[in-house]
């Protein structure tokens, strides 16, 4: 799925991979951040080797090999929005390199960015203690999907 060329191409439309910082990316992640008092929030762009990181707090690099991507999860499931309180218990996560080691995530919640209707990306936050989230928090996740979503298309419409 991540090498779908349909896909690829919509993610290439959005013309956003390797460009510079945007101030409404930034924005979100650093809401996204604050909200939920997590030390890792990005905007994550899948492209077919690597999660590109269009905006991110908490992590110097700016991608990640594909084969250490928790937002992998994705191309293999229908839900739009993750929540994993303790990665350790999660029968999906708990073996994942970056679980078993360093930086040893204990907490991702995440959710699908979609375009033309591919998913090319993830809003997703880290933490490295388990985190139980409310109710409210969940929905602001979705709020804040819909206005990345939206900063993406109006991205493509002034293209």
């Amino acid at each position: 799925m991540r090498k779908n060329p349909e896909r690829l191409e919509a993610l290439k439309r959005l013309a956003l991979l390797d460009t510079a910082a945007e101030v409404a990316y930034d924005d979100l992640t650093r809401t996204l951040a604050k909200t939920f008092d997590v030390p890792i929030a990005m905007v994550n762009l899948l492209d077919a080797d690597r999660d590109w990181f269009k905006a991110c707090i908490g992590v110097s690099l700016v991608e990640s090999p594909a084969e250490t991507s928790f937002c992998e999860i994705f191309f293999h499931c229908d839900d739009d929005l993750l929540v994993i309180p303790d990665t350790t218990a999660d029968p999906v996560f708990s073996t994942h390199p970056l679980v078993v080691g360093a930086p040893f995530i204990r907490f991702y919640a995440s959710t699908r960015l979609s375009f033309e209707g591919h998913t090319v990306g993830t809003l997703c936050i880290y933490d490295v203690q388990p985190k139980q989230v409310s109710a409210e928090q969940v929905e602001t996740l979705r709020v804040l999907r819909l206005a990345t979503m939206e900063a993406l298309a109006q991205r493509t419409r002034a293209a």
